[in-house]
């Protein structure tokens, strides 16, 4: 007989799960199936278990066959797969067995890629336990997303951002598109769910006369710390990108950088090396004079430093004992941040000074499609939406502009 449990929330009984061994697999270990009962409303206690328990016969029944129609198949050598409306896949068991092996794990994914997914996943599994993946509706996806924005609290006590909202609505995307490809469900019930929406927040840059200040304390800095610095704000590169940089990707006759690689770390995999983040992240930047001039002047230091070393395949910011191993990216944003600190500047990380980058050459008149290419955006529509905002004084240049025109 199928083994019923209760789940509770908030103190009230709200579904029943069902669990039933159909067999055993071929090293005697049971075979079980799950599925999740959610009971009619106004019925009493007495009544609901009943209820329950006869779902549960009738579950356990429809499974049952099933499983045997399913033996019987594969000893004819014959293909067998329940039909949607018929399965009743654990929707954790499908997440975490089926979906992240296959989709997430696969080799396709960058190590940061993986743990962004694993700990996105995390949320969702807490909340849909008990649930099976066919018997999740669009109206139980929609009341989860109001509990994220309106009761969750992070371990710190913090409510979700709006953006860490609309990774979690993504993420289920993925996992019951995948489900829909593989005729696991009959419907995706994300389609009727729609997205949370964005939270517009301004971004984190210098300002120019912020810059003024960031340029002249950086004069006071070493010569590799300078060469970091000044490459991350005059070409806006990210700092896996800039700590991935070879002397080989720098292409002094025509003053150039290409980026062709970045640098990632996770617990789990340490310091990967591998391409950029995007197609579109490949891409060559020119360098301004007085960057050219301060990466020659650090890799003379470099060379006398490491006379008998051939630099073409070193990296230019290398680990601490290796020329050609790639150092840490988060070791870059603890040296940025404290700079920022002792200098008196705004709390600002790697990433900020690469907004900064943006908004700073569009503020002097740069095209939206340089600026696009040089962060390596796919999409003009991405740099538009971040970083095109007027100030009160743009705006008064333009109207200025408007009523020189005519004269007004």
């Amino acid at each position: 007989m199928a083994n019923i449990r209760e789940n509770v929330k908030d103190g009230k009984i709200v579904s029943y799960r069902f669990t039933a061994c159909v067999g055993r697999d071929i090293r005697g270990k049971q075979i079980r199936k799950f599925a999740t009962w959610t009971p009619p409303a106004g019925l009493s206690p007495s009544k609901e278990r009943r209820a329950a328990e006869r779902a549960a016969e009738d579950w356990e029944d429809g499974i049952r066959t099933e499983y045997q129609k399913e033996q019987e198949a594969k000893a004819q050598g014959i293909a067998y797969s329940l039909p949607p409306e018929k399965r009743r896949d654990d929707f954790i068991d499908f997440i975490q067995n089926t979906w992240i092996p296959l989709q997430v794990k696969s080799g396709n994914n960058k190590p940061t890629t993986v743990v962004f997914y694993m700990h996105t996943v995390n949320r969702i599994t807490e909340y849909f336990k008990g649930y099976t993946l066919q018997a999740i509706t669009p109206p139980d996806i929609q009341k989860f997303l109001i509990y994220l924005r309106t009761e969750y609290k992070s371990k710190n006590g913090n409510p979700l951002s709006a953006k860490s909202v609309r990774h979690i609505y993504g993420t289920l995307n993925l996992i019951f598109k995948y489900a829909e490809e593989q005729e696991m469900i009959a419907k995706n019930p994300m389609n009727k769910v729609p997205a949370p929406k964005k939270e517009k927040k301004p971004v984190d840059a210098l300002t120019e006369e912020q810059a003024q200040d960031f340029f002249a304390a950086v004069n006071e800095c070493e010569i590799d710390f300078k060469c970091m610095l000044y490459l991350l704000i005059t070409t806006g590169i990210r700092r896996g990108e800039c700590v991935g940089l070879k002397w080989s990707d720098i292409d002094e006759k025509n003053s150039t950088v290409t980026i062709q690689r970045g640098v990632s770390y996770t617990p789990e995999s340490g310091i990967v090396v591998s391409t950029p983040k995007t197609a579109n992240s490949i891409r060559t930047i020119p360098l301004i004079p007085t960057t050219l001039l301060l990466l020659r002047e650090w890799k003379a230091k470099v060379q006398k430093d490491h006379p008998d070393t051939i630099l073409v395949d070193a990296f230019i910011f290398p680990s601490k004992n290796d020329l050609f191993a790639a150092r840490d990216p988060n070791s870059v944003t603890r040296r940025v941040k404290r700079f920022m600190r002792n200098n008196g500047l705004p709390d600002l990380s790697p990433h900020d000074l690469r907004h900064s980058c943006a908004t700073l050459l569009l503020a002097q008149g740069a095209d939206i499609k340089s600026v696009q290419n040089i962060l390596g955006h796919a999409d003009a529509s991405t740099t538009l939406n971040f970083y095109v905002k007027s100030d009160l004084r743009q705006m008064r240049a333009a109207t200025e502009k408007y009523a020189a025109a005519f004269n007004l």
